[in-house]
């Protein structure tokens, strides 16, 4: 039903710890990215995603088989925060849409701060992931599937500065949150960018 390029694979690690973050327009983009970045580096993607999807029919049992972990969003989800650093400082790659939920348009939302604080904490490097038009393939809320033309454009890794102890200022999460909705924007076709 779809066709989907990607682009930047040769950006992907192939070894050690990171944090792939994307923008998210589709309940297709977890499995898309495990396929771009995850088939790629022939590693397991370990992804961030609301404790919903645990009750869906099938997308729950596939999502707890196959590596995702679940949050409670709206709350600080201690948990989810030491899954995330646990992984990371065991070398293992984790994958977070810091939108928090799906763009029903495409067009790029407000980022929560949780990528950037991980990122932070961890010292793990991010690799910014755009994804171009999944939202056409479910236009409108339907039920059915339609064409679309998909590109994945995969950026290339950066560092926020390390904090590994003490407070973390908001100033320093805002500039993490922004360098790395940044990086994702230069990805994405002019459609999809912020307003």
């Amino acid at each position: 039903m779809f066709d989907a390029r990607v682009e930047g694979t040769a950006n992907v690690p192939r070894e050690g710890a990171f944090i792939v973050v994307a923008n998210h327009c589709s309940n297709f983009d977890p499995p898309l990215l495990g396929w771009a970045v995850g088939n790629s580096s022939g590693r397991l993607l370990h992804f961030m995603s609301k404790i919903e999807v645990r009750s869906w029919p099938i997308l729950g049992w596939l999502g707890t088989q196959s590596g995702v972990y679940f949050v409670r969003r709206g709350e600080a989800d201690r948990g989810a925060q030491r899954f995330s650093l646990e992984a990371l400082a065991a070398g293992r790659p984790i994958a977070i849409f810091p939108e928090g939920t799906r763009s029903r348009d495409g067009r790029m939302r407000d980022f929560k701060s949780g990528a950037a604080y991980l990122a932070m904490r961890s010292g793990a490097p991010i690799l910014p992931v755009g994804f171009a038009d999944t939202h056409r393939m479910f236009p409108g809320g339907s039920r059915l599937p339609h064409r679309a033309h998909v590109r994945i454009r995969i950026g290339e890794p950066f560092t926020l500065p390390h904090a590994p102890a003490g407070k973390l200022s908001r100033a320093a999460l805002n500039e993490g949150t922004r360098r790395i909705r940044e990086a994702i924007v230069e990805l994405l076709p002019e459609h999809q960018r912020p307003l």
